[in-house]
């Protein structure tokens, strides 16, 4: 057994160069790049199919149903268990499976309410986030004649809304607008309550984790297409915050591979589940 800290030697050696992962790059563009050399280990997989990991499961997100594969991926050097499916229609704003981290809030806004447009107007120089408030998102209103009405954006520009609902003609009235669901968290939470594969204790998984299923000798999706079939080419994002701004959440791109930060509120990506 290894006791205390490993400084250099033959050892530190191995554990740098071949208990790493290979990126899966196999193609050379220069004498000791990493398609030359290759060193690492090789990802493996085992692909769970039958008993718990047949059929489907119920994911339910304002309103929209999602019934997501049981099948799951063993990665058979850490004994990590993945969702082999990410969801990639139903749910979500524009019910392409791509949710947001964190809710946004927009706080006493002032606006105009015209029932016969179904319009929500915001004062001149006020724009709404065209991204966060997007079309499909759900959002409950306060301090308005109604008091705390839902609607649902059928369409957006700068300063207008335009609701799905009735709305009563008011204003200008300064406005509580905050978003409903179509969180991560609310998709792990549908997975645990109703056991996704057979488990409750899915997790939304960490940037090291993401980034250790990207296969850099695939592009688009950047990832083993066997192992995980029907993956979006898109960003996932990760549960890791950015230490330099706590407003951004870590994501990787399964189009490159590429790892980078993006706004929580406003952003909206699809999710692996990990366990």
């Amino acid at each position: 057994m290894l006791r205390g800290p490993i400084q250099g030697g033959p050892i530190q050696e191995f554990i740098s160069l071949y208990l790493l992962l290979k990126t899966g790059q196999t193609i050379s563009y220069h004498a000791d790049d990493d398609g030359d050399l290759e060193l690492g280990i090789a990802h493996s997989y085992t692909t769970l199919t039958v008993g718990q990991y047949s059929g489907t499961t119920t994911i339910l997100i304002n309103g929209k149903t999602h019934n997501l594969s049981n099948n799951c991926v063993k990665d058979n050097r850490t004994g990590k268990i993945w969702a082999r499916y990410v969801p990639f229609a139903d749910i979500g704003p524009a019910a392409d499976g791509k949710l947001f981290w964190e809710q946004w809030t927009l706080a006493a806004e002032s606006c105009t309410f015209n029932a016969g447009a179904k319009t929500i107007t915001a004062a001149a120089g006020t724009p709404f986030n065209v991204s966060a408030l997007c079309v499909g998102r759900k959002i409950d209103l306060s301090e308005t004649a109604d008091n705390n009405i839902e609607i649902t954006v059928a369409a957006i520009a700068n300063n207008v809304i335009t609701t799905v609902e009735d709305l009563v003609n008011e204003g200008p009235v300064n406005t509580t607008f905050a978003t409903k669901d179509d969180l991560i968290w609310d998709f792990l939470d549908q997975a645990n309550t109703n056991n996704l594969g057979g488990y409750n204790d899915w997790r939304i998984p960490n940037c090291l984790e993401l980034s250790s299923i990207i296969d850099l000798g695939n592009c688009g999706p950047s990832i083993d297409t066997v192992a995980f079939p029907s993956t979006v080419s898109a960003y996932h994002w990760s549960s890791s915050t950015d230490a330099c701004d706590s407003t951004l959440a870590f994501r990787i791109s399964f189009y490159s591979g590429a790892v980078s930060g993006a706004y929580k509120k406003p952003a909206r990506y699809c999710v692996r589940l990990v366990r």
